[in-house]
């Protein structure tokens, strides 16, 4: 997220810079909903049913994610943790040489010593749900 600070370490401190992004400030989505007129998360209804706003919002968007995309290019090695913020962050910063997918560590030592089969016993009505997802 803090990605605006890459320059000033690429420039004035004369680094060079990896970095590992979670999550990008601003993504592709956001620019979507705000072009498509959706209300959403990061777009008030008030601001979807107007013309006007939405123009305001996504020329600021905009703005913001070309600035994002400079910033995110003085980067000499990107890493991310998902398939998901890959594509955003190689559309928003454009460096596809320098960005690679680690994925986060996980312990799977819980899942092992709990083995999900065989399934628990229909009787007691407990059901043992195991779910990984991006959010």
């Amino acid at each position: 997220g803090y990605a605006f600070t890459l320059p000033l370490f690429r420039w004035l401190g004369g680094c060079r810079i990896g970095c590992y992004v979670h999550y990008p400030t601003i993504s592709t989505d956001m620019l979507s909903r705000v072009s498509q007129r959706e209300a959403a998360f990061n777009n008030a209804s008030f601001i979807a049913r107007s013309r006007v706003l939405s123009f305001g919002k996504l020329l600021y968007y905009r703005l913001f994610a070309y600035a994002y995309g400079l910033a995110g290019r003085r980067a000499d090695v990107v890493m991310v943790n998902s398939s998901w913020t890959k594509d955003h962050i190689m559309a928003l910063w454009q460096v596809p040489k320098r960005t690679k997918v680690v994925y986060p560590p996980c312990d799977m030592s819980g899942f092992s010593a709990n083995a999900l089969y065989p399934l628990p016993d229909r009787s007691t009505g407990k059901h043992q749900i195991v779910s990984v997802a991006q959010f």
